[in-house]
């Protein structure tokens, strides 16, 4: 069976970030002189991609409902709210 991988470490590797994502989302940190392999198969390249997003979404979701919250504490509500400069007093 021929496994297609990718290099962590090379160019499209670097590009897609690939060692940061598994540094921030895995419980293992790599690095280009550790003992690990240093390619990565297309099926975890997807997962970890899928994680990525997932994340990405979330942290969006709860700035968005910070940058909210900002608005309903300083007296403004939901379609009535005119600009306040809230964000700008962070």
């Amino acid at each position: 069976m021929h496994r297609v991988v990718l290099h962590i470490y090379g160019q499209e590797g670097i590009r897609l970030c690939i060692s940061e994502k598994i540094n921030r989302y895995l419980s293992i940190n790599v690095s280009p002189s550790d003992p690990l392999p240093k390619t990565i198969c297309n099926n975890c390249l997807e997962r970890l991609e899928n994680q990525h997003r997932l994340v990405m979404r979330i942290e969006q979701a709860a700035n968005m409902l910070k940058g909210h919250r900002r608005h309903v504490a300083h007296g403004c509500h939901v379609g009535l709210c005119v600009p306040c400069n809230v964000n700008q007093n962070k």
